[in-house]
């Protein structure tokens, strides 16, 4: 775990460069792997803004409109390009709550973004999938990794 110190300098790089990362003030410390995950986020040229708290990292083009603080990933939004992961400490998952991309596309590198180098002994789920085929293509394409079966699938 990196005390709050120890990880804002990390943030910095991309705060200056006009890509916004809040860790919600009630966090003091972060383990490494949810750093990486805002981090490969944060590289991505379309998101602009990124929310820690402690159970979830948001990640969007755009805000709420009056939520300076929070990051649009609401599903079939016509303009905001995000997503959200739920994460678990104990149990070492990634959940991928909410994912919503107008541009072709995007929604894959959001992806890629979490499991490109997703961290051993984790695993990622996807606990509802409305999205007509995406994650089964991203499931076939990082077949690799622990995915954890949602218990109410077939």
């Amino acid at each position: 775990m990196l005390k709050r110190k120890e990880f804002e300098p990390m943030f910095q790089p991309f705060n200056q460069m006009g890509t916004q990362i809040w860790v919600i003030t009630q966090i003091k410390e972060l383990p490494i792997e949810i750093i990486r995950f805002a981090l490969s986020l944060a590289e991505l040229d379309f998101i602009k803004f990124i929310r820690i708290d402690g159970s979830a990292i948001a990640a969007s083009s755009e805000n709420y409109p009056k939520r300076p603080k929070v990051p649009l990933t609401k599903m079939s939004h016509p303009t905001a390009i995000g997503i959200e992961v739920l994460y678990d400490l104990k149990y070492k998952t990634i959940d991928f709550f909410d994912i919503n991309s107008p541009i072709k596309g995007h929604g894959g590198k959001m992806a890629d973004a979490i499991l490109k180098e997703f961290p051993k002994g984790w695993k990622p789920l996807v606990f509802n999938d409305w999205s007509d085929g995406f994650w089964h293509r991203i499931k076939e394409k990082y077949k690799h990794l622990d995915w954890m079966n949602n218990p109410f699938e077939d």
